[in-house]
């Protein structure tokens, strides 16, 4: 599943495609060796050979999740979306891309790929599985093209966090020009489907006198969790983008002049000395604070440069968006820098500083 705006990596890297980390997380283990167990114990006419096709089920399982996951990567990349990593665990897939380029229809089109790319496998699998003369390849390679289609089937359920929830985001999103409104219509679908999952899977078979296994009971669980969580997170996160809707950058941003490390500090002499610094590149990596230029006679600022007082601001720091764009770029980059202070630009254009005080003001004051 896609899964915007992910950063933090917390898994093995096993290989780089692309300048793209492909990572495994430790949690995988634990879903490879459930499979292996329950492939194994269920196929005893198969003896210990048994458990050699449930660890093929595993990494076969394994192989889709990130084929699934690199066609979401790779066609983010495509249209112009920076990707961070792809990784696989517990809960299946996660492909970490920045959506602050994307649009309804590159959301779909990322969306879609991961269900087409796992279709295409399962039909290439059971070809494959045609030409077997031997029981147990056949027996994989027919499995490997079950998986795949129910792998495709379920992931276009319309709800987040799967990728059907994407494409109703993403409608929702074109429909109202709000994507705030397509992450809570596909959060609440999302809960309705997976209602609907554990009604089909668990109460179903109950009300018609079937007992669930143990493992139909414990797999439901995990992934009505799973489902459920996401689908939470989703409605949140519209909920928290409304909000941040209430303002736009220009409201809540400060102009400043923006110098470099050589300029000297009467350059910005109408800003009492505060002032944001550019490197050679014209990428903003510092700032001048009032009470620091304070600390030089007034005499001096003509020969003082800015590179004495300027204060190197963290990673993250710089919001790309536009005057007229909500907060959720300038709080985002105000979480990810964990500053009190960010710089906004629009089109690499400086457009000034943006404060904590100045957001919670307009959000706050709306």
């Amino acid at each position: 599943m896609a899964a915007p705006r992910e950063t933090r990596s917390s898994g093995l890297v096993i290989a780089r495609v692309g300048g793209v980390p492909v990572e495994i997380g430790a949690s995988w283990l634990l879903l490879a060796a459930f499979i292996t167990f329950l492939v194994g114990s269920g196929a005893p006419e198969l003896g210990a050979l048994a458990y050699v096709v449930g660890i093929a089920y595993a990494v076969s399982l394994l192989v889709s999740v990130l084929v699934h996951e690199g066609a979401h990567a790779a066609t983010a990349v495509a249209v112009g979306l920076p990707v961070h990593r792809v990784k696989a665990d517990l809960w299946g897939g996660h492909t970490a891309y920045d959506p602050r380029l994307s649009t309804p229809g590159k959301a779909a089109l990322i969306a879609v790929v991961g269900p087409l790319a796992n279709l295409a496998l399962g039909a290439v699998a059971w070809v494959a599985s045609l030409a077997m003369t031997s029981e147990v390849p056949e027996r994989v390679l027919f499995g490997v093209a079950f998986v795949n289609v129910l792998l495709a089937v379920f992931n276009l359920l319309p709800g987040l966090p799967l990728d059907g929830g994407q494409l109703v985001d993403a409608l929702v999103w074109r429909l109202t020009g709000r994507r705030e409104k397509g992450l809570i219509a596909a959060g609440w679908t999302g809960r309705a489907v997976t209602v609907g999952v554990v009604l089909w899977f668990v109460v179903r078979p109950l009300l018609a006198g079937q007992q669930p296994s143990f493992t139909q009971v414990v797999w439901m669980a995990l992934i009505g969790f799973f489902m459920w969580q996401g689908a939470t997170a989703a409605i949140r996160t519209g909920q928290a983008r409304q909000m941040l809707a209430r303002g736009t950058v220009a409201q809540v941003v400060m102009a400043l002049p923006v110098l470099r490390p050589e300029d000297p500090l009467a350059a910005a002499a109408a800003t009492a000395g505060q002032a944001v610094v550019v490197d050679a590149t014209g990428r903003p990596t510092a700032l001048v604070w009032a009470q620091d230029a304070a600390s030089v006679p007034r005499e001096r600022w003509s020969t003082t440069p800015v590179s004495a007082l300027a204060r190197v601001q963290p990673e993250g720091w710089v919001a790309h968006t536009r005057s007229g764009d909500d907060l959720t770029a300038v709080v985002t980059a105000i979480q990810e820098a964990q500053s009190t202070v960010v710089v906004a630009v629009e089109d690499g254009r400086v457009l000034g500083v943006v404060s904590v005080e100045a957001v919670n003001r307009v959000i706050e004051g709306n």
